[in-house]
């Protein structure tokens, strides 16, 4: 076992987007997402939840995306681009996982609320990684659509802020230059 294998984890971890086709076993996901309900809240809120998307699911999600980057490039006048590298996006993994966020009717507790979702969706990320499965974190139409809804089965009051596309990887990527904490901290003393 690594020293500090945490540590480990945090420098090691990249995002994957090639995935091989094998599955993530269920009791390997259900000890991942049970690992991402350790994340810190404010006042025990306990404000994620998760759908787990596969099978046939990922097909009609897939259906979603090319629909919405239709939509997209319909209304900005640019060609839609590769349709088929979209519905592999989301089907190559071949499991999805969404954090929603359920809402709290008070808006500082929303916020709080939000940031424990996302460090959830790290948890997750980060032990996924240490059990070998990659994630790639997505945020874009797939999240921000009101059309993702019927298809996640969301609560009025539930609200996706992102999905995590997990699968074994195919290749692991390189890391990229990125600046060290001494270029991005202030002490104020």
């Amino acid at each position: 076992m690594a020293e500090h294998p945490v540590f480990q984890a945090v420098r090691q971890r990249r995002t994957v987007y090639r995935f091989r086709s094998q599955e993530i076993a269920p009791e390997v996901l259900s000890e991942l997402l049970e690992a991402a309900t350790n994340a810190p809240n404010h006042r025990h809120t306990e404000p994620w939840r998760f759908v787990v998307v596969r099978g046939a699911a990922l097909s009609r999600l897939a259906d979603l995306r090319v629909e919405l980057q239709m939509e997209r490039s319909a209304r900005d006048g640019k060609p839609p681009g590769d349709l088929d590298a979209l519905r592999r996006e989301v089907t190559q993994a071949r499991t999805i996982v969404y954090v929603i966020q359920h809402l709290d009717a008070d808006e500082k507790r929303q916020r709080e609320d939000y940031a424990s979702c996302a460090i959830c969706a790290y948890i997750l990320q980060l032990t996924a990684w240490e059990r070998g499965i990659g994630a790639r974190w997505h945020t874009g139409q797939l999240v921000a659509s009101r059309k993702v809804r019927p298809l996640l089965g969301l609560a009025d009051d539930e609200e996706p802020i992102c999905y995590l596309a997990l699968g074994y990887p195919d290749e692991e990527p390189k890391p990229w230059r990125k600046k060290t904490a001494q270029e991005l901290t202030r002490y104020v003393e």
